[in-house]
């Protein structure tokens, strides 16, 4: 059971970052933005191949699942304090049931987990 929690934690992530790419997130980074739209987004898209390679990599890991729990709790309270960035526009109830639900689950896994 604690496993799965886990993997919805890491579901609800993954869903977030299908949203991230529809709200334009790579704008929010500087120098993303300097490349405009096109650059900004295709090198947004290619930085998670690795990402995702060591996600699938590591998963089954416990210390990597522990920090990744932390990310996930740490993420969301990016995303609440950077709420009114005029660039960040996740303030729909989908994008944040994806970002506080991957938190929450990520924190139900820490604390059974740990």
């Amino acid at each position: 059971m604690i496993r799965l929690l886990f993997y919805v934690s890491v579901a609800f992530i993954s869903a977030h970052e299908l949203d991230a790419i529809r709200q334009h997130e790579w704008r929010a980074f500087p120098i993303m933005r300097s490349l405009g739209d096109a650059a900004g987004y295709h090198l947004f898209v290619l930085l998670h191949v690795p990402l995702w390679i060591a996600i699938f990599w590591l998963i089954d890991t416990p210390a990597f699942q522990i920090g990744f729990d932390i990310f996930l709790v740490l993420h969301a309270a990016a995303h609440h304090l950077l709420r009114r960035h005029p660039l960040l526009t996740f303030d729909g109830a989908l994008s944040h049931l994806l970002v506080y639900g991957a938190a929450a689950f990520g924190a139900l896994h820490l604390f059974l987990a740990t």
